[in-house]
């Protein structure tokens, strides 16, 4: 038990300090992981379970908060706010934990965080919630409902309302709080049958992609760099919108490629794959520590054609005009489409953000296209939902550029394909098709520079 604590108190410290800094909850949980590489693998699956809950369902617990924490001035302080969280998420939503334990476990670290004068009262709330988690009264009004129930901000609850109805919300909202694997792609020429043994033969869950050839998910992995192949640069880690978007654009051997916005770089790994050693690819991003990221995993998958170097897609680079046979923009967003990935965005982007990312995805995109041969090949995507990023865009894009839509209806797997394919665009939801492994919400576009221009 004492070791288990161990676990639950690094949760608190993570949470706690989400409360009070801006950093990025999977940053500082995988900082945390890599620290404590040393624990074991079920102790650091424990420790992402729960923080990732905490936040993904924050929305949800502070509402059950509010209806058995009764207190005089009708608020909790943040750090007794973070043991109630804890504790009512694994009586919620971890089967595998005892209530009793959740509680006395949550007691405990009460006392230890001095707040033990307050730890009658998480017990009484913990176990009132134990009692009475089957009966919990939700709102009745449906957008307080699917917002409470699936912890997602109203403003977003009422956008994909009014853009998909309340079947198609409800099932984009349980998609995104499902589990998600670890994606990865075997790079061409490796054997992805063996790999897929070896990972077995280390305790992994492998599971292919109906989507893809050589792209697998796995779960219980005990850390990306002890996989079977990391190290020979056999697979990189990519979800498989992502690598849909890339083959939309029909790369081929021998053409350059400039992605302007590469971070985290898998689009510019599968872009350098696919245009071979003859070609060329340019991958840039704004930060030195993303590009160096990039550099690393170009070294690790022997990928001499690809190029990363701190850049500002917004500022054009002379020496590339005109030289590029595709250009990858694949461009800051509001991320509507990753929750189920990356659950803070929910709480950090605002509806006002959305028109502002429209405008900086139009600034890139002016000189995005500048790359461009006559006949060249512009790939626009972003990993939200919204029609303001996305379709939006598109038509914008079509009415200022000297760009015709090209179809990617037979670039794309049949299950995923839409009308509007044909008349290249898709928008991937999460959760679609129904019953298969969940993608992540994804927007893919492609236009080809008229020759004339």
């Amino acid at each position: 038990m004492a070791k288990v604590s161990e676990n639950r108190k690094l949760v608190y410290e993570i949470l706690l300090e989400l409360e009070r800094s801006e950093q990025k909850a999977d940053v500082l949980l995988h900082a945390v992981l890599d620290k404590y590489d040393y624990l074991e693998q079920r102790d650091k699956a424990f420790i992402k379970r729960l923080t990732e809950g905490c936040i993904e369902r924050k929305q949800t617990l502070d509402y059950v908060i509010s209806r058995y924490a009764k207190t005089k001035n009708g608020r909790v302080k943040p750090a007794v706010r973070i043991l109630l969280r804890m504790g009512i998420y694994q009586i919620m939503y971890m089967e595998g934990v005892p209530d009793a334990a959740a509680c006395n476990e949550a007691v405990s670290l009460a006392v230890e965080k001095g707040l033990g004068g307050l730890k009658g009262f998480v017990n009484g709330v913990l176990r009132t919630v134990s009692r009475e988690k089957a009966q919990i009264a939700w709102p009745e009004e449906e957008k307080q409902f699917l917002s409470v129930f699936y912890s997602m901000p109203e403003w977003i609850v009422e956008r994909f309302l009014a853009a998909y109805g309340r079947e198609q919300t409800e099932q984009m909202l349980a998609a995104y709080q499902s589990g998600r694997p670890l994606t990865l792609r075997v790079c061409a020429g490796d054997d992805a049958a063996a790999l897929q043994k070896e990972w077995e033969a280390q305790g992994i869950t492998v599971k292919a992609s109906p989507y893809l050839p050589g792209v697998f998910q796995l779960e219980n992995v005990p850390g990306v760099e002890r996989l079977a192949g990391f190290s020979e640069g056999a697979f990189t880690i990519q979800d498989v919108s992502s690598m849909l978007a890339v083959y939309a654009a029909d790369i081929h051997p021998g053409d350059t490629v400039v992605d302007v916005c590469a971070a985290p770089g898998g689009k510019s790994m599968l872009a350098a794959e696919l245009c071979g050693e003859k070609g060329r690819v340019y991958a840039f991003d704004l930060t030195d520590f993303k590009v160096e990221k990039i550099r690393e995993n170009a070294e690790r998958l022997h990928l001499a054609q690809l190029t990363a170097e701190v850049h500002d897609a917004r500022a054009h680079k002379a020496e590339l005009e005109g030289s590029a046979d595709v250009v990858i923009a694949d461009l800051p967003c509001s991320g509507l489409g990753v929750l189920g990935r990356k659950a803070d965005i929910r709480y950090r982007v605002q509806p006002q953000d959305i028109l502002s990312l429209q405008s900086l995805q139009r600034e890139i995109l002016t000189e995005a296209i500048r790359y461009l041969k006559p006949g060249g090949t512009l790939l626009y995507s972003t990993c939200t939902v919204s029609r303001e990023e996305n379709e939006d865009n598109r038509d914008w894009l079509l009415k200022q550029f000297a760009l015709e839509p090209v179809s990617i209806r037979e670039r794309l797997p049949e299950a995923i394909v839409g009308d509007t394919a044909e008349k290249g665009a898709q928008q991937i939801l999460c959760g679609f098709p129904k019953g298969q492994p969940l993608l992540d919400g994804f927007f893919i576009s492609v236009f080809r520079m008229r020759q004339e221009a």
